[in-house]
């Protein structure tokens, strides 16, 4: 077998595998894997049984298991299928750490030789977010292009927009800009809704001449902003402008952000983009479709100016007569739509929106809520690996300590952010292990651990040795002391 390393953008190295024998066993059910292979050429053999536990557990990657040809009286189960050149095999246990290999791959008969690519956990993760990074700069350039501001841009420029978007998301109460502060990011809303408000100082005139004057404030509600509209716009506007208004999240918001610096379109000088700022590079800029930008965006700008005006204007006057903000009365400011630019409607309303496109968004939406749902679901597992190897600790380190719950503390771990040392390898794995089967089988589990923990020698003449005091232990160890998060199926774990 031949072992080649050639140099790769994902990880500085791919290793290149040549195994120059037929019913070489590549992977077995029940292992533990911490690789997957590329086809390059040849075929392999899949089988699986349908009973896991009779698989043996040994680790596949050990070197007198790995790649050595099978005997032909083994039993690997039923045949399912045979896979060709560009199929990805064992891929599955990279994303869980608590995974075992599902079935049995070995070389086909029919193959001499068998070129494949091995990729570790480490380069898979790192593989997967690159692609997921570059399908999300896809869907954001389709965002774009459901503005009006862009219409015009051509499509390399849109994507160099893209690659400075910062994808952020809002819990509901959550501050998109405060009042007073130097706005350095405009947002494009892709779902959620959010609310622009102005705390008004007034001072009341009393009826009496012999009373006080006295200082009243006015939370006033300007805008309601929805999917597809642009909020704080005021980077684009000029350099180191401040609002006088919030803009505070009504729900869970998703949004794409627009930074005011490292924002380089075809035509821009780099150095000069990098000590500017935007709004005087933008009008530094000869580009035709740039300058249309610029126009649209102080029209649409000016139009939310004087509907602010007339709500403050209408605040000062009736103090007393709060109007909340609705859809209904956004659409009586006649402001322009975000997508089309015309009147009459909101962004929000498809049905009346003049958009070529307007029946494509809702499939957009979905598209970015899978893609969101997916990583999320990625960084979970990676912070239920990193979990697990601190409940192990805490079990062996403190023994008295044995409380479930107190154990595996999920909620008080922060996301994981771009570590591969949090990683799940052999450890990770082994602990994940070891705390499903505490949540299982609690008694047996701690007996376990008690009799595998080295136990000191105790001197007879100082008195007879320390019992063991069971009410360290849980009062409750039935199945009701566990959350719905944390429990598990036994069927694939053995007591």
């Amino acid at each position: 077998m031949r072992i080649i390393k050639i140099p790769c953008t994902i990880s500085g190295w791919i290793t290149w595998h040549d195994i120059p024998k037929a019913r070489a066993l590549l992977i077995r059910q029940g292992d533990m894997g911490d690789r997957c292979y590329i086809l390059i050429d040849g075929l392999v053999d899949v089988y699986a049984k349908d009973d896991m536990l009779s698989s043996t557990g040994v680790d596949e990657n050990a070197s007198d298991n790995q790649y050595s040809v099978v005997k032909p009286t083994t039993d690997y189960g039923e045949y399912k299928a045979t896979l060709g050149p560009g199929t990805v095999v064992g891929d599955v246990v990279l994303l869980n750490p608590s995974a075992r290999r599902n079935a049995t791959v070995i070389v086909s008969k029919l193959t001499q030789e068998c070129f494949l690519i091995v990729l570790g956990r480490t380069d898979y993760v790192r593989l997967i977010r690159t692609v997921s990074m570059e399908t999300s700069h896809y869907i954001q350039a389709e965002v774009l292009d459901f503005m009006f501001l862009f219409q015009r841009w051509p499509t390399a420029d849109k994507m160099k927009i893209v690659a400075q978007m910062r994808s952020t998301n809002f819990r509901a109460n959550d501050y998109l800009y405060r009042a007073g502060t130097v706005a350095k990011m405009m947002y494009i809303l892709v779902s959620g809704e959010a609310m622009e408000k102005h705390n008004l100082n007034m001072i009341a005139n009393p009826r009496s001449s012999t009373k006080q004057k006295s200082e009243i404030k006015i939370n006033v509600e300007l805008m309601l902003i929805g999917p597809g509209e642009i909020a704080n716009e005021l980077p684009f506007l000029k350099a180191s402008l401040t609002g006088a208004f919030d803009i505070k999240a009504v729900t869970d918001v998703h949004a794409l952000g627009i930074t005011v610096c490292r924002w380089i379109p075809n035509g821009f000088d780099e150095r000069l983009v990098s000590r500017k700022h935007l709004f005087d590079t933008i009008v530094a800029s000869d580009k035709d479709y740039v300058q249309d930008m610029q126009a649209k965006l102080v029209s649409m700008a000016n139009d939310r100016e004087d509907w602010r005006k007339e709500r403050l204007e209408f605040a000062s006057r009736y103090p007393d007569a709060h109007v909340a903000m609705t859809w209904n009365l956004m659409r009586m400011g006649n402001l322009r739509c975000s997508r089309c630019g015309r009147r009459g409607h909101l962004a929000h309303d498809i049905a009346r929106c003049h958009h070529t496109k307007r029946y494509e968004w809702l499939p957009l939406l979905a598209r970015i809520e899978k893609q969101l749902g997916q990583t999320n679901a990625v960084i979970l597992k990676m912070q239920r690996a990193t979990s697990a190897v601190v409940a192990m600790d805490n079990l062996l380190l403190h023994p008295k300590k044995r409380s479930v719950r107190s154990l595996f503390p999920y909620n008080t771990y922060d996301p994981v952010s771009d570590n591969e040392a949090l990683l799940a390898g052999g450890k990770e794995q082994l602990a994940d292990c070891w705390r499903q089967r505490l949540l299982v089988f609690p008694k047996l589990t701690l007996q376990t651990v008690d009799a595998m923990r080295p136990r000191q020698p105790v001197d007879d003449t100082i008195g007879p040795p320390a019992t063991r005091d069971d009410s360290i232990l849980d009062e409750d160890d039935d199945d009701d002391d566990l959350d719905d998060d944390d429990a598990f199926s036994t069927t694939s774990i053995e007591s």
